[in-house]
């Protein structure tokens, strides 16, 4: 759904950050990402599937803003604030990061690649 996507593509499932408790899931229109608060040094009690952790003290700072949950909705920001700058900054890193893994993953499949196809030829090669 609007503004769930990129986020879900680069964390993929439901995790604690430092204080952040990302929200990873989808229903059958589309991804679904929503963002909770911590207390300062507070483990998340994850409640299953997309909803809430159980933390009495939890914030959702992103979540739906518009629509019709499951049908239409839109995520963005509930709450203003510093958080938001510190989420970029970690969204940015993991994105990079991921973006390099796959790099290393192709390269790593292009090397094996190309190692099997000179084994294969020396090989035929030496077929008399």
């Amino acid at each position: 759904m609007r503004g769930a996507n990129k986020f879900c593509r680069t964390f993929k499932e439901t995790q604690q950050i430092g204080r952040f408790y990302l929200v990873v899931a989808s229903h059958a229109r589309g991804p679904t990402f929503r963002i909770f608060i911590l207390p300062d040094g507070e483990k998340a009690k994850p409640n299953g599937g997309s909803n809430a952790p159980l933390n009495d003290n939890a914030v959702e700072v992103y979540g739906i803003v518009s629509g019709q949950p499951g049908w239409t909705e839109s995520y963005g920001w509930l709450h203003k604030g510093k958080w938001q700058n510190d989420f970029i900054a970690l969204y940015e890193e993991r994105k990079r990061l991921n973006e390099t893994a796959t790099e290393q993953a192709i390269k790593h499949k292009a090397d094996k690649q190309s190692g099997e196809d000179l084994r294969i030829r020396g090989l035929l090669e030496l077929y008399r």
